[in-house]
């Protein structure tokens, strides 16, 4: 009799300690099994006192709600505290409580009917009020579901154990043994065995299942970090990626590392976990956000990028997140290269070429000596395209720096303005314009438009063979007019070789395929800024069409 009111004030002073989880993953569902399981612990202990047959009958019926209702409610809770929170809100769930709701009301309205039990009589042992009935069908159905579901939420239990290992496991055990205690008792009573079959132990054995339960979550993580965090992330990352994967729950604490993750911070198998992110990394959450990289260091480390995605529980509520580092080690340092070489291009080269073409210069109109003068002015012609070069890489650098603009941009004043200055560099060439529109005007970055449609007509200008070469811009609308704007630059020249094209289209140069200067690839550039479109034809003469789409 003590032993079973000890296990009901037992359950409730629990419930009073896990309220400050109310809310999380599981702990609301656990507080409920143990405030139902106080119920038969008290009933049961008070009833042996009752020797009243009515009065001892109705606390054999709150033995009867209790032992009913403790099963699914113990299965929803290992159902949300491992992370299928999903199937507790399915109808199948549901379908479960019909059991409970059932047996309270038969347990309530027993006097009127013999549903639930028949021939209740006292059958006092031990000087105390103990009684024997018969179970009606209804009774062991209601039995045999709550050990059916108790017994599913055990195994969910034990599935977190194997697949989680150490890290809660200890809870997760003695959570899972603390139903052996009433459930073994339970039976033995159901089969009416032992020298006191009016006995119910169960509620006596409620006791040991309450210290277990207090052993699991008292002064532990149980709820603080929980299966729900590592099944979330299992279901938007594999184990298997490559690129080092941590989990961390709500209060930034890692619960997972893939096996890169262990490898890049030094975490063995059998180290402990939780620990704390700031700890392992060297800096928390919002640091590694907010920069959107870490620098590790060790033989395995390097720059990393910072993928951060949250993870939610079916509630759509917060349990943590994951973060996968991306290594950009190489990236970085091409870039840092690149910045190198452009800087180079655009400062030294431009005016070391600058000097060497004066000095060659200044050679040629005093040297008196056609060889001489012939190859000086290889140099010069050399020099100037170099020059050339550096002056384009810097223009489009210039151009990238700034913020881009969209504006409407007169074609006819702009290609006037490209035409004006290849006449003062190229007197010769015939450079005409057709324009084919109502409104000859385009929505783009002006800056932009101009170099690439500068470059076209350079390229067609210099890269021929005849001393006064010609080259036509044709300005349409495209067959769809609500593509955009199509810039048609012809020229006469011979085929722009494929190795060029083919350099181009691909994205890439390698050895074995390269171009023999930047005009072409700054185009191809500024129409990608644009999200236009480069393509290349051949009609007795290149036809380079550039589409600009409406903005």
């Amino acid at each position: 009799m003590l032993g079973s009111l000890a296990a009901g004030v037992g359950s409730l002073a629990l419930v009073q300690y896990l309220s400050r989880y109310r809310g999380d993953a599981g702990a609301t569902w656990f507080m409920a099994t143990l405030a139902i399981q106080a119920v038969p612990a008290f009933a049961y202990g008070g009833g042996l006192l009752l020797f009243d047959p009515a009065w001892r009958a109705f606390a054999e019926a709150f033995v009867w709600i209790g032992l009913a209702w403790i099963g699914p409610l113990f299965l929803g809770f290992a159902l949300e505290y491992t992370g299928r929170g999903e199937a507790v809100r399915s109808n199948w769930f549901r379908l479960l409580f019909v059991s409970p709701v059932g047996t309270t009301l038969l347990a309530l309205t027993h006097p009127f009917h013999d549903l639930l039990w028949r021939g209740f009589r006292l059958a006092p042992v031990l000087d105390l009020a103990t009684v024997l009935y018969t179970i009606r069908p209804w009774g062991y159905v209601a039995v045999g579901i709550t050990l059916a579901t108790a017994g599913v939420g055990v195994l969910l239990m034990l599935e977190t154990i194997l697949s989680y290992g150490p890290l809660y496991r200890r809870e997760a055990v003695a959570v899972a043994l603390s139903t052996a205690p009433p459930t073994v008792a339970l039976l033995v009573w159901l089969a009416g065995v032992g020298p006191w079959p009016a006995l119910n132990l169960a509620p006596l054995f409620l006791l040991p299942h309450v210290a277990l339960d207090a052993y699991a979550f008292v002064g532990t993580h149980m709820f603080e970090t929980n299966p729900v965090t590592r099944r979330a992330a299992e279901r938007s990352a594999s184990n298997a990626l490559r690129d080092p994967m941590l989990t961390v729950d709500t209060e930034e604490r890692i619960v997972h590392l893939n096996g890169r993750a262990r490898e890049l911070f030094g975490v063995d198998e059998s180290d402990a976990l939780p620990v704390p992110l700031a700890r392992l990394t060297g800096t928390g959450l919002d640091g590694m956000r907010s920069t959107g990289e870490i620098d590790v260091s060790g033989s395995d480390g390097g720059v990393f990028a910072v993928s951060y995605t949250p993870l939610t529980d079916p509630r759509a509520e917060s349990v943590g997140g994951v973060i996968v580092l991306y290594d950009v080690t190489e990236e970085r340092q091409r870039k840092q290269q690149l910045a190198v070489f452009n800087h180079v291009l655009r400062h030294n080269l431009r005016n070391e070429m600058t000097v060497i073409r004066g000095h060659a210069k200044s050679i040629q109109s005093s040297a008196g000596d056609p060889t001489l003068e012939k190859q000086t002015g290889a140099i010069v012609d050399s020099g100037q395209r170099l020059l050339s070069i550096a002056n384009k890489a810097k223009k489009f650098d210039r151009i990238q720096e700034r913020e881009r603009r969209t504006v409407a941009v007169s074609v006819r004043e702009s290609l006037e303005e490209i035409r004006a200055g290849m006449a003062a560099d190229h007197p010769d060439a015939d450079i005409a314009v057709e324009i084919g529109m109502s409104d000859p005007r385009v929505r783009t970055d002006p800056e932009l438009l101009s170099l690439i449609l500068s470059n076209l007509v350079e390229n067609a200008v210099v890269h021929t063979s005849r001393p006064d070469p010609g080259v036509t811009v044709r300005v349409r609308e495209t067959e769809n007019g609500s593509e955009g704007t199509a810039f048609e630059v012809r020229d006469d020249n011979e085929r722009i070789p494929d190795i060029e094209i083919d350099s181009i289209r691909a994205g890439d140069e390698t050895p074995l395929q390269h171009g023999t200067g930047v005009g072409l690839w700054l185009v191809q550039w500024c129409v990608t800024a644009l999200n236009g479109t480069l393509t290349f034809e051949y009609d007795d003469g290149n036809v380079v069409t550039v589409v600009i789409p409406a903005s």
